[in-house]
């Protein structure tokens, strides 16, 4: 009977783990599916489901791990190892310490006496000290990383002729990195993306180090709900960053069979955006227009390759 229900414990655990992974993939996959909709210039013409936010969001955070956080794995492993041969050393650290433990004890105490005494020579307290470093370092962060953040998610209707006039300067320069034939752009736009997710990480930290500053507080959680919001904001458009920055405008090149006026003019390579059981979207590239066709207008399609939209 304890195993049974044991085993039915696990299963309820694993269903709820489960249904609240599946709603963080589908939260990050919505934001980078409607950036990337708003990038092209595709809002009202392109319908996604839940399958699609699904695999967006998983991609995201494949894609965040394997090329942004996978340089750390050499450290930590390095870190792993050095503790393994350390541990002979500890263990010796821990048998001389329990054969002195009096002696520890009274440095310990000895110790904490003569930094309280220090901490009491201070104007203020230490803890104030620091949070209100924590304070400048969140509003310098706000200044310095919401901007570009701006500039990024300004970004859009690329696949059009006509580019927004009022476009900041940073905006305009990743319309260019995006809309270039020069492959080497897409580094330039992952660096781009790279500084957005340290800024993230270093607001992260921050938040750490409040609640652990005001862990001796009954205001602390009202002390850190403002570093939370920040956080909670940098965290919604991250995906949104990664939706114009990152992810691949990769879409298949096709030859269609259709007697529509519409794709009687194309001369160039054509892309399909989209297909559903009632209708069709391309881009004729020659041109930079999107053309939407009913399905019962297309006699055939034939695709060749998938290839980036801009790049050669």
């Amino acid at each position: 009977m304890d195993l049974i229900k044991g085993i039915t414990l696990f299963l309820g655990w694993l269903s709820g783990s489960l249904a609240g992974i599946a709603a963080v993939l589908y939260s990050f996959g919505y934001l980078v599916a409607r950036a990337q909709l708003n990038l092209l210039g595709l809002q009202g013409l392109v319908a996604q489901d839940a399958d699609h936010f699904l695999q967006e969001g998983a991609k995201f955070l494949v894609v965040l791990t394997a090329d942004y956080l996978s340089p750390a794995f050499p450290w930590l492993y390095f870190a792993g190892w050095l503790l393994l041969a350390a541990l002979p050393l500890l263990a010796l650290v821990g048998w001389l310490a329990a054969r002195r433990r009096e002696a520890l004890r009274r440095l310990a105490e000895r110790l904490a006496l003569r930094g309280a005494q220090l901490l009491q020579q201070l104007p203020w307290s230490w803890r104030r000290l620091a949070f209100a470093a924590l304070v400048l370092v969140l509003l310098l962060r706000l200044t310095t990383h919401l901007n570009p953040f701006v500039d990024v998610l300004a970004v859009a209707d690329i696949l059009y002729a006509t580019p927004v006039s009022s476009e900041s300067h940073g905006s305009a320069e990743i319309r260019r990195w995006l809309t270039s034939p020069d492959r080497a752009d897409l580094l330039l736009l992952k660096s781009r993306f790279g500084e957005l997710l340290r800024g993230a990480a270093e607001v992260a930290l921050v938040v750490v180090a409040v609640w652990y500053l005001g862990a001796a507080s009954p205001w602390r959680l009202w002390l850190a709900l403002p570093f939370m919001a920040v956080l909670v904001v940098y965290t919604l458009l991250l995906p949104m960053a990664y939706g114009v920055l990152v992810r691949p405008n990769e879409y298949p090149l096709v030859a269609v069979s259709s007697d529509s006026p519409l794709l009687a003019g194309v001369r160039g390579d054509l892309f399909l955006l989209r297909r559903t059981g009632d209708e069709f979207v391309f881009w004729d590239k020659a041109a930079r227009r999107v053309l939407w066709l009913p399905a019962s207008h297309v006699a055939g399609v034939s695709a060749r390759a998938s290839r980036l939209l801009f790049k050669e």
